[in-house]
């Protein structure tokens, strides 16, 4: 079976760390920078807006002071205590930025509404346009740089920072147009402006704790970094197919995979073994995932087995297409046949698991009495089978 296996794109612990150290350092100076200078703009024309931007861009500095320690110690090597390294503490970190996040953004509601309440009069001048402009062109900048560096380097704080930066942009755009409106319509609206920008601090602090929550709880495995294992493992002859497969994440570029491989029952068992040994080093080689594999021998050469199977797996095609069979196997007691296997079924396939295997069982039983069904149900892992007879993949 002749396949072109993608490869995944990975940098050193080391070059990870140096990249995210200087992002680090051009996200605290830039938004240093923005925040001196709305502050200053804010002390001049009074505007609770700006000012409002002003603790956007502290909290963005801070949010960069928070990557950088992130990238310092999510770098560090296994340890005693941490055998999976500690590249999971930057999702601790993006959980931190967004609770400083929603506190801002909280506290910023509070002013603004004050600010619609008691109007005050703002004074505004070319100094204060200037630097809304300035900002939007260092914003859009940061956007671009942080935008390529998560991909790179497949971050997910960088991720949140490029998207908080575009969001900063397109903000500082409403604040012109919403100021300069006010000016010409002579309409305080300074405080509504504040209070819209503070719900959007909430909004962006909110989506980042979801995004990091999910992370923490644990994810379904990036689709490249499955599929790229799944490609190289159905790419090697005598591998029959691999179903149960789970990638666990302990942070970017840093992942632990199990699954289960069908092998001929009939090979000799040294030969299926060191196969499973070569295709466990590739992985490590190749993505740097270390993977461990159980081997599932199949009977390819038993008609009654065969047979039988054939037969399930036109049962399970009725009730539903999208679910598959896999783990075959048949045993034979006191003229009772127990066939034992194992079903993938969709997350959102309605039925309960009990369902499945009364109602399957009942099928099997109108054509043989005699048969008992011992079934497993799994709903939450990826899995993928080579038809014997074409040689193609079938993805479920």
């Amino acid at each position: 079976m002749s396949k072109t296996i993608k490869t995944i794109s990975r940098i050193s612990t080391e070059e990870r760390e140096k990249i995210g150290l200087k992002v680090s350092y051009i996200g605290i100076i830039s938004n240093l920078f923005l925040f001196i200078l709305k502050f200053i703009a804010g002390v001049l024309s009074g505007s609770i807006a700006i000012y409002a931007d002003a603790v956007n861009n502290l909290s963005d500095f801070a949010s960069s002071i928070i990557v950088l320690i992130s990238f310092r110690i999510a770098s560090r090597p296994p340890d005693r205590e941490h055998p999976f390294g500690h590249a999971r503490f930057e999702y601790m970190a993006s959980g931190f930025v967004a609770m400083f996040i929603l506190f801002l953004g909280f506290e910023l509601g509070k002013s603004s509404i004050g600010k619609i309440i008691n109007p005050v009069a703002i004074s505004v001048s070319w100094f204060f346009y200037s630097v809304l402009i300035i900002s939007i062109i260092i914003k859009f900048s940061l956007y671009l740089y942080y935008k390529k560096q998560s991909k790179l380097l497949k971050s997910l704080i960088l991720k949140a920072a490029a998207k908080d930066s575009i969001s900063d942009m397109l903000v500082n755009f409403g604040l012109i147009c919403a100021i300069l409106l006010g000016q010409i319509v002579k309409v305080p609206l300074d405080g509504y402006v504040g209070f819209g920008m503070s719900l959007f601090i909430v909004y962006s602090g909110v989506s980042i704790l979801r995004k990091t929550t999910d992370r923490l709880l644990g994810k379904r495995p990036d689709r490249e970094i499955k599929n790229s294992i799944k490609e190289l493992i159905l790419s090697k002859d005598g591998v029959f197919g691999i179903h149960d497969l789970i990638v666990h994440d302990y942070g970017a570029d840093n992942y632990f995979a199990t699954a289960h491989v069908e092998v001929d029952a009939a090979e000799d068992i040294m030969l299926s073994h060191n196969l499973i040994d070569q295709i466990e080093r590739e992985v490590a080689l190749q993505y740097n995932i270390h993977l461990v594999l159980h081997m599932d021998p199949i009977d390819l050469d038993n008609p009654i087995q065969n047979r039988m199977e054939i037969l399930v797996e036109k049962i399970i095609r009725s009730l539903d297409s999208k679910i598959s069979m896999h783990d075959f196997r048949m045993q034979e007691i006191d003229d009772h046949l127990h066939l034992i296997f194992d079903l993938k079924v969709p997350d959102e396939y309605p039925e309960s698991n009990d369902f499945l295997r009364e109602i399957i069982e009942k099928n099997v039983q109108r054509i043989d009495p005699e048969t008992t069904c011992f079934i497993t149900i799994d709903r939450n892992y990826a899995t993928e089978t080579v038809d014997l007879n074409t040689g193609d993949i079938q993805q479920y």
